[in-house]
């Protein structure tokens, strides 16, 4: 079963769109695959980088369109970590070179782009594909050509394939650190509000495990179509069900109606909002501090951390960007993290090749950066790490807690490229 990440969504700064999910069968068909596709696979003699002082990754994001929110900032952490290595001599005594490709928040051009990066550009690595639709499109044809893929957006979870790594957080890594905080600091009784598609309801199931654990109790699950504005009756209910903390789940623009509402109704400073979706298209920075303060989310990154190698990690960002560059957010971090720890896999293994690449980053990178240390997880092919928990006032995040080390969901054991190396399916939680 195929299910949409959370960035599928219609992006959150005056813009809405839909993104079609379906893709032509075209992009696979032709002659002339076969035959690219081996010269892709061969030998380490037949690649271009291999006689190069050069090698190449691929960055495929949405730069225009209504996804360029996310897809901007995400290139710019992509280009901040090829200048770093780069700057620091390379690797394997190459330079890395980054192939940009501009999806334009169009699913048709995922697979095009992805295939070009592979048979013209010979890279050694994929990153992006924010969308979970764009992230479908893209995973079979880099299967295809065995190029690796970095998946860097936070998704529900259940991702568990070969040829990918996940890089950012999984559903649980987000919803259960900040439920396990809001049961024991705000309150028992919870009201979920959420856009109505899988990840948000994958995520409702969390509350309910969650209020078992804690003793507390989930008083409403109620979902919405994304393209709501209105949220006067869905305000009423909260208020008559009262709830001592109520988890946003909602995605997208028109979403944003509801912080706005939810304010004007002189809510905001009565029953706390959590969230685990709130500020990854920077809603914070749309939206009036009157609307937004006391806010709670959980990231594994977030700009104002406050350690040596975040202010670095920035300073680069500014260098390369200037002072008014986009906010850097937890879901677009991955494209700085996903590079840093393909980096080291490839330090690891010696080589650019795949399979010894792939096998480094199952063997379990450590690596200590802006975020905190993140871990590679060989079974499940994500990621574990710290997550923070924050909240806004004056659109400025402030940490609250930080829980270390937070492990990916392994979905009862069933998420395990050991043991079933061909699996590309999503999984569903069990739990």
């Amino acid at each position: 079963m195929v299910t949409d990440g959370l960035s599928q969504a219609p992006s959150c700064q005056r813009k809405t769109a839909s993104i079609p999910m379906k893709m032509s069968r075209r992009m696979f068909l032709g002659s002339s695959a076969a035959v690219s596709a081996a010269i892709v696979t061969g030998s380490i003699s037949d690649r271009a980088w291999a006689t190069s002082d050069s090698v190449a990754i691929a960055s495929l994001h949405d730069l225009s369109g209504p996804l360029d929110i996310y897809g901007v900032p995400s290139n710019l952490c992509m280009q901040v970590a090829v200048n770093e290595i780069n700057a620091a001599g390379g690797l394997l005594g190459k330079k890395i070179e980054l192939k940009v490709y501009d999806g334009q928040s169009d699913i048709n051009k995922y697979p095009q782009y992805a295939q070009k990066a592979a048979l013209n550009d010979q890279v050694v690595m994929v990153q992006g594909a924010l969308s979970g639709a764009a992230r479908e499109a893209t995973r079979p044809v880099l299967r295809r050509y065995k190029i690796p893929f970095i998946y860097g957006s936070f998704y529900e979870g259940g991702l568990c394939e070969k040829n990918t790594f996940c890089v950012n957080t999984g559903g649980n890594q987000q919803v259960v650190p900040l439920l396990e905080w809001s049961f024991n600091n705000l309150g028992k009784k919870l009201y979920y509000i959420a856009s109505d598609y899988n990840a948000p309801r994958n995520f409702g199931i969390w509350n309910h495990v969650m209020a078992k654990r804690h003793g507390g109790e989930v008083v409403a699950d109620d979902y919405y179509p994304l393209d709501v504005t209105d949220f006067t009756a869905a305000i009423a209910k909260i208020q008559a069900a009262k709830p001592d903390i109520v988890h946003s789940c909602l995605v997208g623009g028109p979403a944003m109606s509801f912080y706005r509402q939810w304010a004007a109704a002189g809510m905001l400073k009565k029953i706390p909002i959590i969230s685990i979706v709130f500020a990854a298209g920077n809603e914070h920075e749309v939206l009036a501090p009157e609307e937004t303060d006391g806010v709670i989310v959980a990231y594994n990154y977030f700009q104002e951390l406050d350690t040596p190698k975040n202010k670095e990690f920035l300073a680069k960002v500014e260098a390369l960007a200037g002072k008014n560059h986009p906010y850097i957010n937890g879901e677009v971090f991955g494209g700085y993290s996903g590079v840093m720890l393909w980096a080291e896999a490839v330090k690891r293994a010696q080589s650019f090749e795949r399979e010894p690449v792939m096998a480094a980053l199952e063997s379990g990178i450590r690596w200590d950066g802006p975020a905190g240390v993140m871990t590679t997880d060989g079974p499940t092919h994500n990621t574990t790490q710290d997550v923070h928990i924050v909240s806004v006032k004056n659109r400025v995040w402030s940490l609250i807690e930080t829980k270390e080390q937070i492990a990916p969901d392994t979905y009862g054991g069933r998420c395990n490229v050991f043991s079933n190396p061909n699996q590309t399916d999503f999984l569903m939680p069990q739990i």
